[in-house]
């Protein structure tokens, strides 16, 4: 069981090791920084069940090169979608409809925000981390972690206005 310490402590040594072992499956320096940030966020919630620092390595390396074939394979895929019609009336039904369709939309904005901003808003939001916390989960500047933070809610909040100003 690895403490939140142990984890910090080690946090820099795994992301370098989970940027490299992405950038040499050849997803690029930009797609390894990503995958490096999601696997980190991933050891961070399995920290409990680490067992040793050499067992975190182990993890963040053939998780990140897991995940970097995953993206290479995932862009080759060309998705489909589909057209939805919307009935428009006053009941109780359509409003819990519109309420899933609102929550839908904006799950997809989180996913649609660059991988960092998502995972430093998760961590803060959700994991009610602090700046330092997540600087040392991630492996960033503190600095880093107000400014992404910043730019994430700024463009949740473009948005909504967006949305709203087109219905």
């Amino acid at each position: 069981m690895m403490s939140e310490k142990e984890f910090t402590d080690m946090a820099a040594e795994l992301r370098v090791a989970a940027v490299r072992s992405a950038a040499a499956a050849g997803i690029g320096v930009e797609g390894a920084e990503d995958v490096a940030q999601d696997i980190m966020l991933r050891l961070w919630t399995l920290r409990d069940n680490i067992s040793s620092a050499r067992h975190a390595r182990g993890l963040a390396v053939v998780a990140a090169r897991n995940r970097a074939l995953d993206m290479l394979r995932q862009s080759h895929t060309v998705s489909l979608t589909t057209g939805v019609t919307v009935v428009q009336s006053s009941s109780a039904a359509d409003v819990a409809i519109e309420a899933e369709e609102t929550d839908a939309w904006l799950q997809r904005r989180l996913q649609a925000l660059p991988p960092m901003q998502h995972q430093v808003l998760r961590l803060r939001q959700i994991e009610l981390k602090d700046n330092a916390e997540i600087a040392a989960i991630l492996g960033i500047k503190p600095a880093s972690v107000a400014t992404l933070l910043s730019k994430a809610r700024r463009q949740l909040l473009a948005d909504i206005r967006k949305r709203n100003q087109c219905t």
